[in-house]
């Protein structure tokens, strides 16, 4: 990694920017598998979807207006608001004792958390060389891969007492101040290029018209309905209907992240190397919706069977999520906020539509079906992927 990073330019920024997406990823991390577990202690399970689609809902109006933002105030200072709201939100949710306020304060974190990826996006972009894209995307996502490993382990340790949740709020808090120390001493005075606009209509034109742009993009959304039902349902599946105990939901967890950090390096240098992110993205899809399509079916409460299971669900993910990446930002760059907005939206878009989808569907079917319906969707990833043209040899930025 160190001869990879060495041969990029602005190489002291680029390295303060993947520092930051790990802070912020130590920070996200800590709360994300925890949150759904959380609210079930306040709210019936049916309903705890309903407050990420709320979240998800303001959050995809925001990622619309920050374009209109970052013109006027710029990058720098977005990042500095969002981090003080988030800190408010997860403060509020440690030591809140009102359901009605922790539940406002849940919307307001799973609205403004994500927006921190995006400024990061734009940091990097800006530093960035476009025939380094894919090794630094494989770097970049491994930075912010790390962490989702280490932090269900840690839960598990601390959550032996469900009185405990709100240390790990704390904890997630007290990572927003390295963040706000490198961002305040090394981007306070960032160059912002001259943001391009785009409003919905002509967002939607223009990503329809760009026929592989668009197909990746139905990819990122489609491998972000996958993380939505992991991320809302599978800890409610496991605690509550398998019967594992957080502390072997830790351990399962990490297990499962492994593949972000062990195959996204390399699968990013190979595709700046063949540009081959379509037929990496055929496997991710194939391997994704197989593994999901099976967990119904598995009964037994072991740990290594579930992180083996879990775990090979996440190399297909991994797959994806590198090869979209790589291949979206080969051909977008960082003065078009509204596309790279429009693209990161997939993160919320998932969280807004899956409670609803998956909600439909525990009223005719069993709860353990809902992963056998998230498999099957993933099969249209393989259909989406299959319409993109072979033109990454000579990639474009829009």
């Amino acid at each position: 990694m160190d001869n990879i990073i060495r041969g990029f330019k602005n190489m002291r920024e680029i390295l303060l920017i993947f520092v930051s997406v790990l802070i912020v990823s130590f920070h996200f991390s800590s709360v994300y598998f925890i949150n759904s577990s959380y609210l079930t202690g306040i709210l019936n399970e049916k309903f705890v979807g309903y407050l990420y689609t709320a979240g998800a809902f303001i959050n995809i109006l925001l990622y619309l207006g920050l374009p209109y933002f970052l013109r006027k105030q710029g990058n720098f200072r977005l990042s500095m608001l969002l981090l003080i709201l988030e800190a408010i939100a997860l403060l509020g949710i440690a030591f809140a004792t009102s359901p009605t306020l922790i539940v406002l304060l849940f919307i307001l974190h799973s609205a403004v958390g994500p927006l921190l990826f995006y400024t990061l996006d734009i940091f990097l972009e800006r530093f960035a060389r476009p025939e380094d894209m894919g090794s630094m995307r494989g770097i970049y996502l491994t930075m912010q891969n790390i962490p989702p490993i280490i932090t269900p382990f840690i839960a598990g340790l601390i959550l032996t007492r469900p009185s405990n949740y709100w240390i790990i709020y704390l904890i997630a808090a007290a990572f927003l101040v390295p963040l706000a120390i490198i961002l305040f001493s090394y981007f306070r005075s960032f160059r912002d290029q001259a943001y391009y606009i785009l409003d919905l209509k002509e967002a939607a034109a223009r990503f329809y018209n760009k026929k592989n742009v668009f197909d990746v993009f139905i990819d990122h959304c489609l491998l972000h309905l996958f993380y939505g039902v992991t991320v809302i349902y599978l800890p409610i599946y496991l605690a509550d209907h398998i019967g594992f105990s957080w502390s072997s939901i830790g351990i399962i967890f990490s297990v499962m992240l492994l593949p972000f950090v062990l195959f996204q390096i390399p699968i990013g240098n190979l595709e700046d190397k063949y540009h081959d992110e379509k037929h990496v993205l055929v496997i991710g899809f194939y391997i994704m919706a197989a593994t999901f399509m099976v967990i119904p079916f598995v009964k037994e409460a072991s740990i290594v069977v579930w992180a083996t299971l879990l775990f090979t669900s996440r190399i297909g993910a991994s797959l994806v999520e590198v090869s979209s990446e790589s291949y979206f930002f080969k051909h977008i760059h960082s003065d078009n906020a509204g596309f790279i907005g429009f693209f990161r939206m997939t993160r919320s878009l998932p969280f807004f539509i899956s409670p609803i989808l998956m909600t439909i569907a525990v009223t005719f079917f069993e709860f353990k079906y809902i992963f056998l319906i998230t498999g099957l969707l993933m099969l249209l990833g393989v259909r989406y992927t299959l319409m993109i043209t072979d033109d990454m040899k000579k990639p474009t930025q829009q």
